[in-house]
């Protein structure tokens, strides 16, 4: 019995409770009060998404067991992940308590302040306690990072994370959040992070390939890429579009730039990425949604290379194809709510961007179609960019509220 429970500890830690589960089953099946075990099935549990049974086993083993740390910190974690935040930061303070010297206690202190979110400060000391006790513990450094992104200092998170990362090169978690700054904390035009962050988020699914996560956050990066090359490309065509009837030369010049622009961005970003993620992007383009917006792409650009030679007369049609080519593209590219998803559906965040671009490009139709012809291009010019401003600013609200 003893050989099994070492080797489902063990297997808890590679990250197999199932198994782990399996092996502790006929220990708890022969003696259910077996306090070691309990706590053991009880992590096990909550791994597999299990609270209610793990809530269960842990109040077990706390009621044989009461002032032992590991079962009080199983205890809390069950709290916690039920959601009664204040009984998951009291018990994680009686195993710290009854256990000072043991840095897990101060570090499930720390996840049960954090969780609650009302007490980054006393997070941070909890956490920094940990680090202090056990300096070479890499999770310890995760979960001061994670404090630190609460806290909203990113600099210090970045820091403890890459810390961890020297103490532990092939840890999944530190290479996700380090890469997770660089992907979701961008702006449009920064493309070299964009990259880097994609890079980073692929050293995790190398680490562990069972990151969801990971690979969710993984393609939304590669979906912000081919959303914004999207935006350009339409952004550019519709300004040419607006000038077809008042001056075609000023409307070729537009359609060029809006071949141009977006193949410019896009191809600094594939330069900047791994030889398996330019892989990786051709793959995504080749998934369900992902193809009718390479198919958009192409309507898109077609009409625009039309445009450089093509009658006065079909100037209007070629561009305004395009223009709703792209952002066909951009609605088509537009990333899920949830990791796991389809990509079927558009995300909440998506639908408020559509309505926000369908409003401002009605009034910018409105406002230049009632200007004279010198004052069109500058009219044109505003309201497109107030569209993008106004979407960056959506975007980074969802971002400091997620």
């Amino acid at each position: 019995m003893t050989q099994n429970l070492d080797l489902a500890r063990i297997q808890l830690g590679r990250g197999e409770p199932a198994a782990a589960a399996d092996l502790l089953g006929p220990i708890l099946a022969a003696d259910p009060d077996d306090v070691p075990a309990l706590v053991l099935m009880t992590h096990a549990q909550l791994a597999l998404q299990r609270p209610e049974l793990a809530d269960e086993l842990a109040r077990r083993a706390v009621e044989h067991a009461p002032d032992w740390p590991d079962a009080l910190s199983a205890l809390s974690r069950v709290h916690t992940e039920m959601g009664r935040h204040d009984q998951a930061i009291a018990t994680a303070r009686s195993a710290a308590d009854r256990q000072p010297e043991n840095p897990f206690r101060h570090n499930r202190l720390a996840w049960a302040l954090l969780e609650d979110g009302r007490h980054a400060v006393e997070a941070e000391h909890a956490a920094r306690e940990a680090i202090r006790l056990d300096p070479e513990e890499a999770d310890f450094r995760i979960t001061y990072a994670m404090v630190m992104k609460q806290l909203n200092l990113h600099d210090r998170a970045r820091q403890a994370l890459k810390d961890a990362l020297s103490l532990e090169p092939d840890n999944a978690v530190a290479r996700h959040e380090l890469a997770a700054f660089d992907v979701v904390h961008h702006n449009p035009f920064a493309l070299t992070r964009l990259a880097r962050g994609a890079s980073g988020l692929v050293g995790a699914l190398r680490a562990d390939p069972k990151q969801e996560a990971s690979r969710f956050l993984l393609d939304l990066a590669l979906r912000q890429f081919l959303v914004w090359t999207a935006i350009i490309l339409a952004f550019l065509a519709y300004l040419g579009w607006r000038f077809t009837d008042t001056s075609p030369g000023t409307a070729r010049l537009f359609a060029a730039v809006a071949v141009l622009a977006p193949a410019a961005y896009a191809g600094y970003f594939l330069h900047r990425l791994d030889p398996g993620l330019r892989r990786y992007v051709r793959d995504l383009l080749t998934q369900s949604r992902q193809r009718l917006a390479l198919t958009a792409a192409a309507v898109a650009v077609i009409p625009l290379l039309m445009a450089l030679a093509a009658p006065v007369t079909w100037l209007p049609v070629l561009l305004g194809t395009a223009t709703f080519a792209g952002f066909a593209v951009r609605l088509l590219t537009a990333p899920v709510d949830e990791p796991g998803g389809s990509g079927r559906t558009l995300s909440t965040a998506s639908l408020w961007r559509i309505v926000v671009v369908g409003a401002a490009l009605t009034v910018g139709f409105a406002v230049t179609d009632a200007l004279t012809a010198p004052w069109r291009l500058p009219a044109a010019i505003t309201a497109a960019t107030t569209t993008a401003v106004v979407l960056i600013l959506i975007a980074r609200r969802r971002q400091t509220t997620s």
